[in-house]
């Protein structure tokens, strides 16, 4: 069974280059990532590149080589942009602070839509500020002086676990499509044909509870996983 090996030629691996001055000021790496991802969540990710992001900034697409070689690391920059932003948990214990981490995750993902398809590209790598917020993680949920507390084995489960439940949620076009169907009585008028037409009893059996399809069940889908989790680690 062959593997596929990656070739990494990530942004964080290149040499550490000083600021470059356009226009009389200099401009840094941060500020490129910021431009970048103002593009993006304007026009969304296929809008980004060296061109566009050159242009907002009031400089020649080749001064961005001095920063970047390609549009992946261009991606690299604004992804840690984004975990730049992102805070520490907070909380009494390991089920408030797992919450905190989740929450905040969902903030970032509808802050920048375009954040969860510009994550774990192939031959990237994180950066520091992803590193500094895994860092906070493993400080936060580790803390002698809250109870209870996670084990440090146990911390790459719980996190992963519920980041991934985050992303998984975050992708679910109901959330952002199905809520406003009471609007649109076309889209409702369709839904009702198609499970009448198509014998989905056991959709209609559910006609009674449109709001199950409907609300923002975050919160409860969170704690279930944190349920699983505490049954899981804790037995």
């Amino acid at each position: 069974m062959s593997t596929v090996e990656h070739t990494y030629e990530s942004v964080w691996l290149r040499p550490t280059r000083k600021a470059r001055a356009a226009r009389g000021q200099a401009f840094t790496q941060d500020d490129l990532a910021s431009t970048a991802v103002a593009v993006a969540d304007q026009d969304g990710l296929d809008d980004v590149s060296m061109r566009r992001v050159a242009r907002e900034l009031g400089i020649t697409a080749m001064s961005l080589y001095w920063y970047v070689d390609t549009k992946e690391q261009l991606v690299e920059l604004m992804v840690d942009r984004v975990f730049a932003e992102q805070k520490a948990p907070v909380g009494a214990g390991w089920r408030e602070l797992l919450r905190s981490i989740g929450t905040d995750t969902l903030e970032s993902y509808r802050a920048h839509p375009w954040f969860t398809h510009a994550l774990g590209r192939p031959g990237t790598l994180p950066g520091p500020a992803q590193l500094n917020r895994w860092d906070d993680h493993v400080r936060a949920l580790t803390d002698p002086g809250i109870t209870p507390r996670l084990e440090r084995e146990h911390v790459t489960l719980a996190v992963g676990t519920v980041k991934n439940f985050v992303l998984g949620y975050a992708l679910n076009p109901a959330h952002g499509v199905l809520t406003p169907y009471a609007r649109y009585p076309e889209v409702d008028q369709y839904l009702r044909d198609m499970v009448l037409s198509n014998g989905l009893d056991g959709i209609r059996s559910m006609a009674g509870l449109r709001e199950q399809f409907t609300e923002d069940r975050f919160d409860d889908g969170l704690d279930i996983v944190l349920d699983g989790l505490q049954v899981r680690i804790f037995g």
